[in-house]
């Protein structure tokens, strides 16, 4: 099944702004007792440029692993399936390793996790970004330089041309996660990954970056992956929700936050802290996420739901419509 992020109605120009097609995508890594464990399972969704999908979940649901199998990085020796992977018009199922080399910061550009971890430590802000605008540009030094400088100071680095110079140690969180949309964003892909993009980094610097990256984001497809609520409502389009390597549920944002029905998907609302006047407990979800191999036959949240049924023991649910959007359960919580 694909989940279809909304176009604007009434623009005839919505199919070619299509950015990102996504079918029935797995992500799998051998076993020695299973003979193989699937971390990412039958993934299907599209988005177009201008949108923004956020897909949440606790750790180990599946995410990275997602994001980095669109990038072509599913570490080895692990292997990606699917019936369709199109980013930007290209089939990217059929690229080897030169094949990704011209994607890959082209057409599709990454956000990592750990902005001190994905900048090279021995090679400064100036020499990484020049790096990646002549590899996919082909413009001489000077313009490499000139454009590097005008990406800092796109995303509100000041004194852009002196930070060409330094190195990553050099500059703060903020400053370092700057640099990183300004690495992701200098050729203007069609597909934009944030990965945690706010991870470690205080309110306030959290809050700059989210806005930052709803600024620049405005003819590009983001996907925002998470696991914080609050990050994912204040610029998402589309939430999907994550649990054990499958979307459970998937739609507008502002309508799986007011009514979601899946129990995973209301547990983790449940677990987020509230400012209201009166005190509310907050909700735990009990136990922990399943492992990949220890996925059975049935529903994988069913060990930790409230609602389980024995259905849900034996058969595992189909991603499907329940009124307005798709969810995967077979005893959904009420509208």
């Amino acid at each position: 099944m694909s989940n279809t992020a909304a176009a604007d109605p009434g623009t005839e120009a919505a199919a070619p702004r299509r950015a990102v097609e996504v079918e029935d995508l797995c992500v799998s890594f051998p076993s020695p007792e299973r003979g193989k464990v699937t971390v990412v399972n039958e993934v299907s969704f599209s988005l177009d440029r201008g949108r923004t999908l956020a897909i949440v979940g606790e750790s180990g649901a599946g995410k990275s692993m997602l994001s980095l199998a669109l990038l072509g990085l599913t570490p080895k020796p692990g292997w990606v399936t699917a019936s369709r992977v199109v980013v930007d018009g290209i089939d990217v199922t059929t690229l080897n390793d030169k094949g990704w080399s011209k994607v890959r910061g082209k057409n599709i550009s990454m956000v990592f996790q750990d902005a001190l971890s994905g900048l090279n430590p021995v090679r400064s802000v100036g020499a990484v970004l020049m790096e990646v605008i002549r590899r996919h540009q082909g413009v001489s030094k000077a313009q490499a330089r000139q454009a590097a400088t005008e990406m800092l100071e796109s995303v509100g680095i000041p004194d852009a041309k002196t930070r060409l110079t330094v190195y990553p140690h050099q500059l703060s969180g903020g400053l370092r996660q700057r640099v990183m949309i300004a690495l992701a964003l200098v050729n203007r892909p069609a597909v934009l990954i944030a990965d945690e993009p706010t991870t470690a980094l205080d309110a306030t610097i959290q809050a700059q970056i989210l806005e930052l990256l709803a600024e620049m984001i405005t003819d590009a497809a983001l996907l925002l992956v998470t696991h914080d609520l609050g990050v994912a409502t204040s610029i998402s389009d589309q939430i999907a929700v994550m649990y054990a390597g499958r979307f459970v549920e998937f739609g507008p944002t502002e309508e799986v936050l007011r009514r979601p029905r899946h129990p995973y998907s209301a547990g983790l609302l449940s677990a987020v802290p509230r400012f209201e006047r009166e005190r509310r407990p907050l909700v735990a979800i009990p136990g922990s996420p399943p492992s990949p191999s220890e996925v059975g036959q049935g529903c994988p949240f069913a060990p930790r739901c409230t609602r389980v049924q024995d259905r849900c023991i034996t058969d595992r649910p189909p991603l499907e419509d329940l009124e307005g959007h798709p969810v995967a359960c077979w005893n959904p919580v009420p509208a």
